[in-house]
């Protein structure tokens, strides 16, 4: 059956979106597509790519089998490793070969990182940057990561994505170590470990980062037991 909606709730729907739709034909429908793209995101729906959006990480339920399944873990600190990876010059491959180009070379970053990584989450931090969570349930760790290996299975990837004779572009490499501990809730790990994630990838970009880098975050959030009588 059809669904109609009234004037109020269709003027509050593009109320969220004015940039998106002042100049489409049907802001409604716009509106509302946008609206449903962004649940579908937090709910884990890959992206184009194949990859998942940041608001799986930040917004949705991405970690929260993770804490769930480690708690035995948490005395000494949640631990997650992460691989992050650019594309380098991202802009001259679309120039040069056009935007289909670009987006199947997109697609075969993410599928190269999937395959070399089965089981860890792949997130899509920006247009050619993304992520590869190591967690725990993976049963996979950075000493299976290194850079140069990953590099070069990237690098094949791409070339076959591309078309014959394009340059293949390099990629910024970071590796983060990141243990969390006593974290109170699941819903804590998705924005700390994208705010961990931005400052890895910008560290390595700015050439001030170790090989791996390791943080440790103290958040202090169990409640104390009764003090002994």
């Amino acid at each position: 059956m059809p669904y109609a909606i009234d004037e109020d709730l269709a003027t509050a729907l593009v109320a969220l979106y004015p940039r998106l739709v002042q100049r489409a034909a049907e802001p409604v429908k716009v509106a509302l597509q946008r609206l449903l793209d962004e649940e579908h995101a937090r709910r884990g729906v890959p992206d184009a790519t194949g990859a998942l959006h940041p608001f799986a990480l930040t917004q949705g339920t991405l970690l929260r089998e993770e804490f769930d399944l480690s708690t035995h873990a948490h005395q000494e600190g949640w631990t997650l490793g992460a691989l992050i990876v650019d594309v380098k010059g991202m802009i001259h491959v679309n120039a040069r070969h056009g935007f289909p180009a670009g987006d199947a070379m997109l697609r075969a970053v993410v599928a190269s990182l999937q395959a070399r990584f089965p089981g860890a989450k792949v997130v899509r931090l920006h247009g050619d940057n993304f992520a590869v969570l190591l967690v725990p349930t993976s049963g996979l760790s950075l000493a299976q990561a290194p850079r140069d290996a990953v590099r070069a299975r990237l690098a094949a990837d791409v070339a076959a994505a591309l078309p014959a004779g394009a340059e293949v572009p390099d990629f910024t490499l970071a590796r983060l170590e990141l243990t969390l501990e006593q974290p109170t809730h699941w819903q804590v790990l998705g924005p700390l470990v994208w705010g961990e994630l931005e400052r890895a990838y910008t560290l390595e970009r700015l050439g001030q980062a170790e090989e791996l880098q390791r943080r440790r975050l103290r958040l202090d959030g169990f409640v104390p037991g009764a003090s002994p009588a």
